[in-house]
């Protein structure tokens, strides 16, 4: 069974039959994005990854073939991020960051959504840049999540960003950088779980997700997958095996 597949499976199941500490792993992405990153810290955390069966690691851009190359030949998947943390980059530094990472061999791109513009009621603005991005890494045959954060956004910006992120076929819409805002609750999950009609759309939540308890809780509310600096520690902290 594919890596997707599993996730799926497991996903339907959450509600009659409780997850395997393996079936958590493969939900789970262990992110290091902190600028003073090291080389050490990147093999530390791929070795890590491998050794859990977690679904990946989220890396800076400029450690992706490092990241790539110390989990090839694992199901691990190799994740980087584009116009983060603030997402104002212009539309075309962030194409060209895509396409970067992509020649780098990154199995998905985490792209920030431009808050500046939403604040600014920008529509036009924003559907621009989103689709530039999307269309890029879908030429690249690359998925991508849509880092929206949910925790700086009204009710009415989710629901128009997420019906946007629709109609451009993002893979994911994901809650938070981690940087700017709160991470996500059950509700907010939920609640964008709501405005969702593909089921195609799948959602990452992350931020502040350091528990099995929290973790659980927010792929009960919708999540398909979570990002997580703590994802040994929620693993330990899992009761089933």
């Amino acid at each position: 069974m594919s890596r997707f597949l599993m996730e799926v499976s497991l996903l339907q199941r959450m509600n009659s039959t409780p997850m395997t500490k393996a079936q958590l792993a493969c939900v789970l992405e262990s992110t290091l994005l902190k600028p003073e990153t090291r080389t050490s810290d990147i093999h530390a955390l791929c070795e890590e990854a491998v050794d859990l069966g977690l679904a990946g690691v989220c890396v800076p851009p400029y450690y992706v073939k490092e990241a790539r190359r110390r989990v090839e030949g694992s199901p691990v998947r190799t994740i980087s991020v584009a116009g983060f943390p603030l997402g104002y980059n212009h539309t075309a530094a962030k194409v060209e960051e895509i396409k970067k990472m992509c020649h780098d061999g990154v199995d998905e791109v985490d792209a920030v959504v431009h808050i500046t513009a939403i604040r600014d009621g920008n529509w036009s603005y924003v559907e621009n840049d989103l689709s530039a991005m999307v269309q890029i890494a879908h030429l690249k045959n690359t998925p991508i999540k849509l880092i929206i954060e949910s925790g700086m956004l009204t009710p009415e910006e989710i629901r128009k960003v997420c019906q946007l992120a629709e109609q451009w076929q993002v893979d994911f819409i994901k809650t938070s950088t981690g940087m700017l805002a709160p991470g996500p609750d059950a509700q907010d999950i939920r609640y964008i779980k709501s405005q969702l009609t593909r089921p195609e759309t799948r959602i990452k939540a992350s931020a502040g997700i350091r528990t099995a308890e929290k973790a659980l809780a927010l792929i009960d509310a919708g999540a398909d997958r979570i990002g997580t600096s703590s994802a040994a520690a929620i693993l330990a902290g899992y009761p089933v095996a």
